[in-house]
């Protein structure tokens, strides 16, 4: 489970259309595009469909172009080897066309830590220049999709560790954290920097 409380600003991409769920309610759904920017420079956008409550008198506001502040829950999810972010919104805003794009938020996560590979330990404990602690690990989290199951990688830095023995490889974790975008060779990379971190116990439907 990958869940991000988030704050985003955007320009719409594609045009809200009204739509009725499941369970009879009235929402709509809309496209933003984040751009963004890795440590080499290299950009790439984040694409997010974006859904609230509403009707289609509610969905002709929000047209292509019109830029907006979003708040809500954006849920990444991995399907082959492409990955959506669906954001459940709170409340949609119009704003200035000179507010700067922008997503940022807190992210909790519930998965596996990756294992120990090539004579590399999953989790890494480090110290800066300073002598300051700090560890670094990636874990995934799972989900059934049809008769395939889909595994996204996050990865996690901590710069307050406190040798907690349970952090280790194969170790099921909970963690909550400042949500962290970036690319990598090209794609979009999901980070966390460890604000609280403990275990996670899965339990049966027996309990």
């Amino acid at each position: 489970m990958i869940k991000c409380d988030v704050t985003l600003c955007a320009v719409i991409d594609r045009q809200a259309q009204a739509k009725q769920g499941k369970d009879g309610q009235s929402f709509i759904s809309f496209g933003v595009k984040v751009p963004i920017e890795g440590r080499d420079g290299v950009q790439s956008d984040l694409s997010v469909s974006v859904s609230v409550d509403g009707d289609k008198g509610k969905a002709s506001v929000y047209t292509t172009g019109r830029r907006v502040q979003v708040k809500g829950i954006l849920s990444p999810r991995k399907k082959g080897d492409s990955i959506y972010f669906n954001l459940r919104a709170t409340s949609v805003d119009l704003v200035k066309s000179t507010e700067p794009d922008s997503i940022e938020g807190e992210m909790h996560f519930q998965g596996k830590i990756g294992k120990d590979r090539n004579g590399k330990p999953a989790v890494d404990n480090r110290t800066d220049k300073k002598g300051n602690p700090f560890q670094t690990f990636s874990a995934y989290s799972s989900e059934k999709e049809g008769d395939n199951r889909e595994y996204l990688w996050v990865r996690f830095l901590n710069f307050s560790p406190n040798n907690e023995s349970f952090v280790k490889a194969e170790a099921f974790v909970d963690v909550r954290g400042l949500l962290q975008l970036g690319v990598y060779n090209g794609k979009l990379d999901i980070g966390c920097r460890v604000k609280e971190i403990q275990p996670w116990t899965i339990q049966n439907n027996n309990g």
